[in-house]
């Protein structure tokens, strides 16, 4: 059931509790830039979940997840995390080259919608593949129950797929250098097949909560554009805390940090509406999604830098 909104509180944000968020949280966290909200942090699925219920009034969300409650919720403009071919934390491990995973059986993580999205996408859709899709019990092991390929994402895909001298491995016609299994990248495969940009996560707020105190959404806006712009521009500070976080060596992460992009420009919103698009024409959503952005951003210029 819903909880109607209490301003006896203050409005709660989410925060998706992987590192590819620093670039956004961590000037708010370390007292840099101001938000007038608190932050709630957890998993995108939990996250999905928590607005769903009413519990949360700005957050991250899954992609897929606006298209399943768009009637609730607004996205906010130029906020995302999405990528232009690699992302690098969100995987599919193998132990066999995909186009052999008919009737396999594939784990997904129970941690992202958007990624198992996706993933069901590429095999049906660009592969031509008919796996056995089963999700796994949150904290065990990506190879729990003994799968022929995994689902991986965030920090659990990073420490997985990052290799010390390398980087994440994206050659696909061998296992990934030291491990067992190939290493498929989701971004690259979407844009290998597709040629577009794929965004992973909006921001969204709830429809009452911007209708009715539209002020205080803006206030949180901007202050989530102002740390945006400090994290993307203090991407050696943020690869530092990571790399603190992940134990993966910080050269590494600011080179993953390279990767994921955080606007909203037009390429994306169109690779956005091919992903819904798709998803639809796999049964993974029912109707044609429009993509609805808040545009009461009165006297705040939006422009999209090369990493933002």
């Amino acid at each position: 059931m819903e909880e109607g909104i209490n301003l006896e509180r203050p409005p709660r944000v989410g925060r998706v509790g992987y590192v590819n968020c620093l670039p956004i949280f961590y000037a708010i966290e370390s007292g840099l830039v101001q938000l007038p909200a608190e932050l709630v942090a957890d998993h995108p699925s939990w996250l999905n979940h928590l607005l769903a219920s009413g519990k949360i009034e700005v957050t991250a969300v899954s992609s897929i997840a606006y298209a399943r409650n768009r009637k609730s919720c607004v996205i906010l403009p130029d906020l995302s995390i999405a990528s232009d071919g690699a992302v690098w934390s969100v995987a599919l491990l193998s132990r066999m080259p995909v186009s052999k995973l008919n009737g396999r059986r594939v784990s997904l993580t129970p941690y992202s919608a958007t990624s198992i999205a996706l993933l069901q996408i590429l095999l049906n859709r660009f592969y031509g593949v008919k796996a056995e899709l089963f999700t796994r019990p949150q904290g065990v092991s990506p190879w729990w129950d003994d799968p022929d390929a995994t689902l991986v994402i965030g920090d659990e895909a990073l420490k997985l797929t990052c290799l010390p001298s390398t980087g994440v491995a994206e050659d696909l016609e061998s296992p990934a250098r030291g491990r067992d299994y190939y290493v498929y990248d989701l971004g690259v495969e979407w844009k290998r097949f597709t040629g577009m940009r794929m965004v992973f996560a909006l921001w969204v707020a709830r429809r009452e909560f911007a209708d009715r105190f539209p002020d205080l959404l803006r206030e949180i806006w901007r202050a989530l554009q102002v740390a945006k712009g400090w994290g993307c521009s203090h991407g050696d500070t943020v690869a530092g805390v990571a790399a603190r976080l992940l134990g993966i060596p910080s050269a590494i992460l600011t080179e993953y940090f390279r990767h994921l992009k955080y606007e909203l420009s037009e390429p994306y919103i169109r690779g956005l509406r091919h992903f819904y698009e798709c998803a639809r024409q796999c049964g993974l959503i029912q109707t044609p999604v429009r993509i609805k952005i808040w545009r009461e951003v009165y006297g705040y210029r939006i422009t999209h830098g090369a990493n933002r």
